[in-house]
C-alpha cells in the first residue's frame, strides 16, 4: 500500500513537470517569457509586451526561413545581459508544436 502511494506521487510529479514544460513552450510569447525568467530577469518576464520585429526578420529572412524561426522583441521593459548590453531581440524556433527562444544579435 505504501509502495503504491510512492509510485502515484512520483508519477504525479513527473506529469506536473511535463505539463509545466509544455505550457512554457506552447507559443512564442510564453517561450520568450520563460527564457527571460530563467536567465535571471523575473520582472522582465512578466512586464512588457512581446511583439514581432519585422524589420530584423526582413534583414535575415533567408536564414530564418531555413531555421523555421521568427524574431521578436519585448517593448516596455529593458532586459540586460550579464555584460551590461541590452538584449533587444529574441529568435524563436518552432520545432514540432513547441517554440524555443534564444537571444538574437547583440548582448
Amino acid at each position: 500500500m505504501k509502495f503504491k502511494r510512492i509510485i502515484i506521487v512520483i508519477l504525479s510529479i513527473l506529469l506536473l513537470i511535463i505539463a509545466v514544460f509544455l505550457i512554457a513552450h506552447i507559443n512564442p510569447s510564453m517561450s520568450i517569457r520563460t527564457y527571460v525568467f530563467i536567465n535571471g530577469h523575473p520582472i522582465g518576464a512578466f512586464k512588457g509586451t512581446v511583439q514581432t520585429n519585422e524589420l530584423e526578420y526582413k534583414l535575415d529572412k533567408d536564414i530564418l526561413d531555413k531555421e523555421n524561426a521568427m524574431i521578436y522583441d519585448i517593448k516596455g521593459y529593458a532586459v540586460y545581459s550579464k555584460y551590461g548590453m541590452q538584449i533587444e531581440n529574441y529568435k524563436v524556433k518552432k520545432r514540432g508544436f513547441l517554440y524555443y527562444a534564444d537571444s538574437y544579435g547583440g548582448g
